[in-house]
């Protein structure tokens, strides 16, 4: 039931990102518009919406479903041959990218008082949200996963990384952006003159769609109307992230119990946000701060966001808006 719950979102998902650019084409009729070529696939889990602006779009299409597919070789849990899943299985494991990714993630995780950590991997298990076997865990579970829980529990040496006994590594907030990362990096060796990627809740927009130079239109889901969207930010070129409680969750005895942990109780957050969504210097960035906001609530997060020079609108349960920094927003 689960499986075909999660099928059922997806595909909703697919119809929802068309409008994430839907005001780009009304401007472009006005404008030299470059030639599209786009294609909306399931990968890493998730929803994959490639839109490419170029005379010569060549193989970048191809190319970017399989850098997101190849990601999986290094980031997800569920493969023991990946790079996370030797070190949750071996506590130790190479790899120099997730060196670099996890030594700033400790960072931001001393930032939100250990509410954000990448080692919530045991706890996020005993959840298992959006699965099959989703469920409510007992305090006692909780209690003992958290003692593998902490910026303590993973060391990262240049290129080594190591792992205490016991300890779970679950990429979640990161995976999508960092996705994002790659692919900018991608487009940035090809002919291409624009392009947008939304990879899940995170997006990547590179150059332009069209001769004008008109930025990027991003929708913003409604997090309790999901299909219709909030607003709508106007950026360059950039990195958009989005974490709401709306996108995993299930309900038991009346409860909403949403995806987003806290690394610090064991339990989904409760900061009074709902949903974050943040422009930042790169996808990783981007990702990770969206979620760290929906943790530590409003105004820790302005903090951490004006301190990380990251921009966002933040939405609290009760539909308020605030934006932080100079973000461009339209509320819709």
């Amino acid at each position: 039931m689960a499986n075909r719950k999660r099928l059922i979102s997806m595909i909703a998902a697919l119809s929802l990102t068309a409008l994430i650019i839907i005001s780009v084409f009304f401007v472009s009729e006005r404008n030299k518009k470059y030639p599209l070529s786009e294609k909306s696939v399931i990968a890493m889990g998730t929803v994959v919406t490639e839109k490419i602006y170029s005379e010569n779009p060549g193989t970048a299409i191809r190319d970017i479903t399989s850098i997101i597919n190849g990601l999986e070789d290094t980031i997800s849990w569920r493969k023991e041959s990946s790079a996370i899943g030797i070190l949750n299985k071996d506590g130790k494991v190479q790899n120099k990218y997730l060196g670099e990714v996890i030594y700033d993630m400790q960072s931001l995780s001393r930032l939100t008082e250990g509410k954000f950590d990448l080692t919530v991997g045991r706890v996020s298990r005993l959840w298992n949200i959006g699965e099959e076997n989703e469920r409510v865990p007992s305090e006692n579970e909780i209690e003992e996963a958290l003692k593998t829980v902490g910026t303590d529990k993973v060391q990262a040496q240049g290129y080594t990384l190591t792992a205490d006994d016991g300890t779970l590594l679950d990429l979640g907030a990161i995976g999508k952006g960092y996705a994002c990362d790659l692919i900018y990096t991608y487009l940035s060796d090809t002919e291409a003159e624009g392009a947008i990627v939304s990879v899940g809740g995170s997006i990547v927009a590179y150059g332009k769609y069209n001769a004008k130079g008109d930025k990027w239109r991003i929708a913003v889901t409604h997090p309790r109307e999901t299909d219709r969207y909030l607003g709508v930010i106007s950026i360059d070129e950039g990195f958009v992230s989005t974490s709401g409680d709306y996108e995993r969750y299930f309900e038991k005895d009346g409860k909403r119990y949403h995806h987003i942990l806290d690394a610090t109780t064991g339990y989904p957050s409760e900061s009074g946000l709902i949903s974050a969504t943040v422009v930042a210097k790169s996808g990783v960035m981007s990702d990770a701060l969206s979620t760290a906001c929906l943790l530590v609530g409003e105004k820790k997060a302005i903090e951490i966001l004006e301190g990380a020079g990251a921009s966002a609108v933040l939405v609290d349960e009760n539909l308020n808006i605030t934006t932080v920094g100079e973000i461009e927003f339209e509320q819709q």
